[in-house]
């Protein structure tokens, strides 16, 4: 762009504009075009003369963005790598620590050879098992208990099947409130360390491969506490989670790790999955005192499911009615609300205007 030779304006020497001020003014004022070597007469060049880029400058923020996101990718399966190789050694090496002990006390039993056979997971062969270790058990409650902990809790951390049987052992073992005790200690202890581990290391896993599951859960869950939760007590919290633990087709493994994704704090976690446990586990470890006259342990998950389909059925409507009661009370208490008044206020317009 060009302009007609104009004149060079002159400014007051008496002014109180400075000399770099004078350099930028000076070429405004004449229309001329502006020598860009500061940041300000950058700006003002751009201003006066326009500026648009190019279809090279634009291929090449293209490239550079798609660069970006190529490495911004590599990073996070970096990182995902990172964490299953931080989960798989936990696995393997609190794995090595519980099959030595497991397998220590194993062959310490005199004559379990010949009781256990090839076909171990076999109701037969586990209420062989059973009277083995009952009677092993009486013996060397220490060690027995030490073992029953530590093999519980490996198996509630990792989410590997085989909880329902461990209970029920639990129950044959050492009894019905010993057993109980033991199943809610370790059970709880393996859900916190899965809830920290999903929090922690695990929480790119499960954006990766659970990210479906959990959104569709967190949907569900907003819908039914809020957003932000505003008008839903922590007590109402703790009961809706409670209910939901109780509910026997709820995996709680899925519960442990959602809940970690949903930053449900500890103060809130711990109480619903203590007193969501305990009827599951109390069942269990009672069915466990008559394991060894059980035809199939599928009668003692239908019986358990029925019972707990209704606790928690009882369970998931409290909330509701505590909340629908403090809504009454407070409507009660405040007395009417502006949108009561507003409406007095236009009917007496219209009555007036009438």
């Amino acid at each position: 762009r060009t302009w007609a030779p104009v004149a060079r304006p002159r400014i007051p020497k008496d002014s109180s504009m400075g000399g770099d001020d004078r350099e930028v003014a000076i070429p405004i004022l004449a229309r001329k075009p502006l020598s860009i070597n500061t940041p300000v007469s950058l700006g003002l060049a751009k201003a006066e003369i326009g500026y648009s880029k190019s279809p090279s400058s634009v291929s090449t923020e293209t490239k550079d963005q798609s660069e970006l996101r190529d490495q911004k990718e590599k990073l996070e399966d970096s990182e995902l790598k990172r964490d299953l190789i931080h989960i798989v050694f936990l696995l393997v090496i609190s794995g090595a620590v519980v099959a030595l002990n497991l397998l220590g006390m194993l062959t310490a039993i005199p004559g379990l050879r010949g009781v256990v056979s090839l076909k171990l997971f076999t109701i037969k062969e586990i209420q062989k098992l059973a009277k083995t270790l009952s009677s092993y058990a009486k013996e060397h409650f220490v060690r027995t208990l030490t073992v029953q902990i530590l093999l519980g809790t490996w198996v509630q951390t990792f989410m590997i099947p085989g909880a329902t049987v461990l209970n029920m052992l639990a129950g044959n073992n050492f009894g019905m409130w010993t057993g109980l005790a033991t199943t809610m200690f370790y059970n709880s202890l393996g859900s916190v360390f899965l809830y920290l581990i999903s929090r922690s290391v695990g929480r790119r896993i499960v954006k990766r491969y659970l990210n479906d599951r959990v959104e569709s859960f967190k949907t569900l869950f907003q819908s039914r506490t809020g957003k932000d939760r505003t008008g839903f007590g922590t007590l109402n919290l703790v009961i809706y989670l409670t209910s939901l633990r109780i509910f026997p087709f709820t995996p709680n493994w899925f519960l442990n790790v959602s809940l970690a994704s949903l930053e449900i704090p500890l103060s809130v976690f711990i109480p619903s999955m203590v007193v969501g446990l305990l009827p599951y586990n109390y069942l269990a470890v009672r069915a466990g005192l008559f394991f060894q006259d059980l035809a199939s342990v599928k009668i003692v998950n239908t019986n358990v499911s029925v019972v707990l389909v209704a606790v928690a059925a009882l369970g998931l409507t409290i909330p509701s009615l505590l909340s629908r009661l403090r809504a009454c009370w407070y409507k009660e208490a405040q007395g009417p609300s502006v949108d009561y008044y507003w409406k007095q206020v236009r009917k007496a317009h219209q009555h007036d205007q009438k």
